[in-house]
């Protein structure tokens, strides 16, 4: 693109803002920078197209040596670096995405472990319920079948008594709901009858529980007692098989509760593991945060890589590297580069003709303010003039006022010297005059002479 710039006869040349009006010149200078805007933005997109060519290049090469050592000696250092730190962000992202794999794994093994559990725990709890039923029948039919003097003789007295409690509460709910009467004997009844009921579920439940110890009994006795008991005679074959009912039970309990017992110490590995720190899914937040900032670098070394191939020094170590289709994308990339250039060089000359006008209004203004200044030197001079002018009519009057004052001093001391005179010669004249009336001898006073006379040659 040519752009009228200095030097060519333009309007756009600098100085022309000496023979234009200002509105004109900033027109100028508006179309100026709106130019420079134009070649910035193309600028900018050959630079992004150059830097996509380049960058896919680099990446490509990289991908090309694999695991090859391909740089060896001085001219390899800075592609060797690059190579260094792209296998090192590679690392990195695979670690991270390595140990996010292992914790996902981790966290579907503690749900599959969970459900285990819990599924576990189930059925644990439903056999413990049928055992505890089974443990019932098997104690009811001991203490049924078992003769006298047997391992079960404690049981059976117990279930008597029991069983004679629970009789008499029976009788007694069957005669307290025969009886009749008014309404106080009605709620007397229903009061004794509460409370009957309340015995007799309690001697049931206690039964209940005899019956349950009986059977717990007949496993937990030992070997000696199981067998005595299994090989009594009166045993019927129904009682055998709920004994053999009851061991399966507890057979089937005691794998469970190992099983669980593996199960949960497993969870409680995985949990120390990865149970910290705000648990597994914010550890994988933080390695995918790791592997987004890695993966954000790698663009910035693939440019790097490409770069190095473009330059002089970089063909020369990567020349192995280096395909015919590659060398089509170098060949776009330096006709870039020179496009590039040539708008860099645009863009300077007109920044210098924009520069040189701004300097010299710049000047302009520097002058203007130089000549304002000599005018008020030139007016300062003249007021300077002009007030000497005033000091030296003033320094004359002065020296007229001083004269004046000086002569007229003179007369008043000539005035002075002749009055002292005339009264000395006056008195001289009177002491004379004395002196001759007194003695007789003299004249008579002349016409004249006499006291308000005037002096001759007065």
């Amino acid at each position: 693109m040519s752009t009228p710039l200095a030097g060519q006869g333009s309007r756009l040349s600098p100085g022309a803002f000496k023979i234009m009006p200002e509105r004109a010149y900033n027109a100028v200078m508006d179309e100026r920078k709106s130019i420079i805007r134009e070649l910035e933005n193309k600028k900018k997109a050959d630079t992004g197209a150059r830097n996509r060519l380049l960058e896919g290049l680099g990446e490509t090469l990289l991908l090309r040596i694999g695991e090859g050592e391909p740089f060896t000696g001085n001219t390899g250092d800075k592609p060797g670096a690059v190579l260094i730190e792209y296998r090192r962000l590679q690392g990195e992202i695979a670690k991270s995405a390595d140990a996010i794999k292992s914790i996902e794994q981790a966290v579907q093994r503690l749900k599959e472990l969970e459900e285990q559990i819990s599924g576990m725990e189930e059925e644990h709890f439903r056999l413990e319920k049928k055992l505890a039923e089974v443990h019932i029948e098997l104690g009811k039919a001991l203490l049924l079948r078992l003769d006298s003097g047997s391992v079960a003789e404690p049981w059976r007295q117990q279930e008597e008594i029991l069983l004679a409690r629970i009789g008499e509460q029976e009788k007694k709910l069957e005669e307290l709901e025969e009886q009749e009467g008014n309404i106080l004997s009605w709620l007397g009844k229903n009061a004794q009858m509460a409370v009957s009921k309340a015995l007799l579920i309690k001697n049931r439940t206690a039964l209940q529980r005899v019956y349950r110890s009986t059977g717990e009994k007949f496993f937990s006795a030992g070997p000696a007692a199981s067998d005595e008991i299994q090989q009594d005679p009166d045993l019927d074959g129904d009682a055998a098989g709920i004994a053999g009912e009851a061991h399966e039970l507890r057979t089937l309990l005691s794998s469970l509760a190992e099983g669980l017992i593996v199960l949960k110490g497993e969870r409680r590995n995985i949990m120390d593991q990865y149970g910290v720190r705000g648990g597994p899914f914010r550890r994988i937040q933080g390695l995918e945060k790791q592997i987004a900032g890695n993966r954000a670098k790698l663009p910035g070394v693939y440019l790097n890589f490409g770069s190095l191939a473009a330059e002089t020094e970089g063909k020369d170590a990567m020349s192995s590297l280096i395909l015919a289709e590659d060398r089509l994308v170098l060949e776009k990339a330096d006709s870039l580069k020179l496009l590039i250039e040539e708008k860099e060089l645009e863009i300077e000359r007109i920044n210098a003709a924009i520069s040189i006008d701004n300097e010299k209004a710049e000047i302009e203004k520097i002058r203007k303010a130089i000549a304002g200044q000599r005018q008020k030197i030139t007016a300062a001079e003249e007021a300077i003039v002009s007030l000497e002018k005033q000091i030296s009519e003033s320094e004359g009057r002065i020296e007229e006022l001083e004269t004046f004052l000086n002569s007229s001093a003179g007369i008043r001391e000539d005035h002075g010297r002749k009055n002292k005179e005339s009264d000395q010669a006056g008195k001289d004249s009177n002491s004379a005059g004395g002196e001759k009336g007194h003695t007789g001898k003299g004249g008579s006073r002349k016409s004249g002479a006499g006291p308000g006379g005037k002096k001759a040659g007065s």
